[in-house]
């Protein structure tokens, strides 16, 4: 390694150093000698000579390796860029990455310009310290940190277009009293008012006709003195500003009918359409992309026969949370976690006498001459079995299987797979489409569900750790049969159901695994295919790719050469299109100077001629529809608390959390005497003040590896009523420096309080998928362009989720600490 410091500059030349750094960059490019006589034609000859050399100096090609480990507070990782190792901080590798691009290559320009904010950055801390406060960046009030807290996919549906529209009306009671008001906005069938007097407000009952009169309209029109029934609805608002919402029988009068249609379509761009709920909707499915598309949780639905037997039938799927389901795969591809999820333990689930229903699974397999043995225990099973718990965990932990599950159960209706659009019928055909009800064939396939359990992965190594510390009894493991499950009984198949995107690949991809040999001018690398279309291929290799994408490499194809003699199945010539983040799966695409490639002639055939034998990545629906269906009731009932940070000046911070509130003590903590329409997470911040700050470094970290970031926290509450969160203590699991220091804050917290631990996961926010809201944005941008740009400036202002999953009771069995009563 070389030593990490600046090269000294000449004191001379301190004065342009502006222009030698914007110049550096450019000392390949034809325009750069122009442009330097340019900037320096002021500049006397001898200084301009040694202005030229910094500058070609600054552009060589360096290979020198930085290590910044001994430089930074923050941890450094193992960063290789063409061969050289570097060990940078974060911000390091984002700044690396960045000058890299600008010089075209690693220059000397990189490499000082790295180490140099490295060494600022060490500065900055130290001066911080001196001064005994956080820094000044990150140090904010406990405001910053709370957030509004909200339903998903909870929104007001109208039937009808709502016209902003106000003018002077008399109501009359049915007591023949009057009261003077004036109209808020109104619709075919609706009205909202506000009364001049809010003491009448008393003589307003639910469901009670009343008489409308509009005294403020033309008397050309004939209907200023006709009276129009309405029906109250109900009052929203303060005494003062209180709206009543009135309700009527379209069929009882048509000339007032009539004008109220006129009077909304010549008109509706002068007093503007009511977009109150287009707005509610539109929020609410910006944050629900984000939610469905990055959830670690995974949604599994229960059905109920006739008999009240349930079972296990449906799961919802996306990235983050196939894993789970992969996990029960055995080596003939059934899919098996019907084994965890039997019908025994939703039974069980079904009937807790709690109001927040969950279970922790642990679980592990076993292979013996190539066939997967799957085992699995809750607290309640190894209860039954005392003298095998201890084996259980130490055993099943020491294997790379092991995993531990957090399972909660709730109850959804079937209903809620219907979400339609906020805009009312009759404004575009396609809402119209969007507004239809469920058919009768997906109605029928949703209507047996009756529940839904959510599945999240808690396992973590330093809980594995912990498990493997206890005393494996070898003699009992032959016992732990008692745990397994029989392979001669398959559970209930579950069918599993993808997110739908938008698709943005122009052919159909086909499971295919086949081995192949990729090469390149320095590499010669075996692998096997995991799917192919005609011009396309992912392969996953045995070792990493090194080279660039757009890299042109040459494919041959071992197995398929067997099988034809009509095409030459060698040295077939491929791009690169994606490297994956461990470099071992790469995207390819077929190039030719003809019309169609060899490779794509072969594919093009071989599909054609096996179309009915090859399966598509994303098969057809079953039933039309359902995917969709089931990601709605999942977003509208999940017990996933998640929280969407966006970028700003201070950091990565909290803007809106979501979740469907459930009565625990975790959710109460969350709120921590706040309303059930906020939360407040400053708790997560905490360790700011000793310049970690977990989260903002985690959110970083994602820019360079997009993998989810997944840890632990443990919070000490010692007064549940505080009216601050001041007194509650939260560490990081990298805060601990060993499983005793854990166990001891556990015990420290009970004695003077409450105790509860989350696993926290956190993810990168995916591109918005504009199609899903495309109608609301369309419509919102006719109205007020002003609201539609500011709700795709918040689309894309989301940086990243973090969820939290309570843990509570799998720590405490963790550190065999006994959970306090209720």
């Amino acid at each position: 390694m070389f030593t990490n410091k600046l090269i000294p500059q000449q004191d001379d030349l301190l004065a342009y150093r502006p222009i030698i750094e914007s110049l550096a960059p450019m000392v390949n490019r034809a325009s750069f000698n122009a442009e330097f006589d340019r900037r320096t034609n002021a500049i006397a000859s001898d200084t301009r000579f040694l202005v030229k050399m910094e500058i070609k100096r600054l552009a060589k090609p360096c290979i020198r390796s930085i290590d910044l480990r001994t430089v930074v507070k923050d941890d450094c990782r193992l960063f290789q860029h063409h061969g050289v190792a570097h060990y940078l901080n974060v911000n390091g590798i984002l700044l690396f990455e960045k000058l890299v691009k600008r010089y075209g290559e690693y220059t000397f320009g990189v490499y000082e310009a790295v180490i140099a904010e490295a060494q600022r950055e060490k500065r900055q801390l130290m001066d911080t310290q001196k001064r005994g406060t956080a820094m000044v960046e990150l140090s904010m009030p406990d405001e910053k940190y709370i957030t509004p807290c909200q339903d998903l996919l909870n929104y007001p549906i109208r039937k009808q277009e709502r016209l902003n529209y106000v003018t002077p009306i008399e109501v009359f009671f049915a007591d023949n009293s009057s009261a003077h008001a004036s109209t808020l906005d109104i619709s075919g069938h609706g009205l909202r008012i506000r009364l001049k007097d809010a003491e009448v407000l008393s003589k307003i009952k639910a469901i009670e006709p009343l008489y409308v009169v509009f005294r403020g309209l033309d008397k050309n029109h004939g209907l200023s003195r006709e009276s129009i029934e309405y029906q109250v609805l109900n009052i929203s608002g303060d005494q003062d500003k209180a709206s009543v919402h009135l309700y009527r029988d379209g069929s009882l009068n048509p000339l007032f009918d009539e004008f109220v249609v006129d009077l909304i379509k010549l008109h509706k761009h002068r007093y503007k359409v009511n977009l109150d709920n287009v707005e509610m909707a539109m929020a609410s499915k910006i944050y629900e992309q984000s939610f469905a598309n990055n959830t670690p949780s995974l949604p599994v639905f229960v059905c109920r026969d006739k008999n009240d037997f349930f079972y296990a039938k449906y799961a919802s799927i996306n990235t983050n949370n196939k894993p789970i389901l992969d996990y029960w795969m055995d080596e003939r591809g059934n899919q098996l976690i019907g084994f965890m999820l039997n019908p025994a333990r939703i039974h069980k689930l079904m009937n807790a006498n709690s109001a927040y229903p969950h279970v922790t699974i642990y679980s592990f397999n076993h292979v013996k001459d190539e066939k997967t043995y799957f085992y699995s225990a809750s607290e309640h099973d190894l209860a039954k079995y005392p003298e095998l718990k201890t084996t259980f965990f130490s055993y099943g932990s020491r294997k790379a299987s092991w995993r531990v599950f957090h399972v909660t159960i709730t109850d959804v209706k079937p209903n809620d797979g219907f979400s339609p659009s906020s805009i009312p019928d009759g404004v575009s055909k396609k809402t119209d489409r969007l507004n239809r009800a469920m058919t009768p064939r997906l109605t029928a396939k949703l209507s047996p569900i009756s529940a839904m359990l959510s599945v999240t992965d808690i396992t973590s190594e330093t809980a594995q750790e912990c498990y493997q510390i206890r005393s494996l009894h070898k003699h009992k493991i032959k016992l732990l049969k008692a745990f397994g499950h029989a392979r001669n009984k398959l559970p209930e198949l579950v069918e599993a159901y993808r997110h739908k995107q938008k698709e943005l690949r122009r052919q159909t991809r086909y499971i295919l695994r086949t081995p192949v040999i990729l090469q390149t001018n320095t590499q010669y690398i075996q692998g096997i295919t995991e799917d192919i279309s005609v011009s396309g291929l992912k392969i996953e290799l045995d070792e990493p790719f090194i080279q660039r994408l757009n890299t042109k490499i040459e494919v041959t194809f071992i197995k398929l050469q067997e099988i034809t003699a009509q095409f030459e199945l060698k040295n077939l010539h491929y791009r690169v299109v994606h490297i994956n983040i461990d470099k071992h799966v790469v995207h390819l695409q077929a190039i030719s100077m003809d019309e169609m490639s060899v490779a794509e002639s072969f594919f093009s055939q071989l599909i054609t001629n096996n179309f009915d034998r090859l399966t598509p990545v994303n098969p057809d629906e079953s039933v039309p529809g359902i995917s969709m269906a089931l990601r709605n009731i999942h977003s509208k009932n999940s017990p996933q608390f998640c929280t969407y940070v966006e970028k700003k000046m201070q950091g990565f911070l909290p803007s809106m959390s979501t979740v469907s509130q459930v009565r625990a003590e975790w959710m109460d903590f969350l709120h921590h005497n706040k309303s059930l329409s906020q939360v407040n997470l400053s708790w997560l911040y905490q360790d700011i003040d000793n310049g970690k700050d977990f989260v903002n470094q985690a959110l970083k970290l994602l820019k360079i590896d997009p993998r989810p970031t997944k840890t632990e926290i443990f919070v000490a509450n010692p007064n549940r009523k505080s009216a601050s969160l001041n007194a509650v203590k939260a560490l990081w699991q990298y805060q601990f420096p060993h499983h005793r220091a854990r166990q001891s804050f556990i015990k420290t917290a009970l004695v003077n309080g409450s105790f509860l631990a989350f696993s926290v996961t956190i993810n990168k926010a995916l591109k918005p998928d504009l199609e899903k809201i495309e109608q609301e944005l369309l419509y919102l941008s006719q109205h007020a362009i002003h609201k539609a740009t500011y709700f795709e400036e918040r689309m894309w202002d989301i940086a990243g989720a973090l969820f939290l999953t309570d843990i509570t009771s799998e720590v405490l069995a963790r550190y065999n600490i006994e959970a306090p009563s209720e």
